[in-house]
């Protein structure tokens, strides 16, 4: 059977404060996203220049570097539900 929040004990559930402050419940909030984010992370391409990585759905800014020409391309890369995987070609030449 479904209570309200009241009958249920969630009876603060605002993230933030009429100031924009969080509350408790905004910082467990925060400190969730931050555990669950993927952060910042560095791959090197095998000797066929293939990398291989598996993603959470969610937008991503990717920069990818050529060692011996100090050149860098910038991508962003959406990552949705029922999103099928597929490759991602970057041609750079030194």
């Amino acid at each position: 059977m479904f209570v309200g929040p009241a009958q249920a004990g969630l009876i603060n559930t605002q993230l933030v404060d009429a100031n924009f402050k969080n509350t408790p419940t905004g910082d467990v909030v925060d400190k969730l996203i931050g555990e669950w984010g993927t952060g910042t992370h560095t791959a090197i391409s095998d000797n066929r220049g293939i990398v291989d990585i598996s993603l959470h759905h969610g937008d991503y800014d990717v920069t990818v570097t050529h060692p011996l020409i100090q050149y860098s391309k910038k991508l962003n890369i959406s990552v949705r539900k029922g999103f099928s995987p597929e490759p991602i070609n970057l041609k750079m030449h030194a």
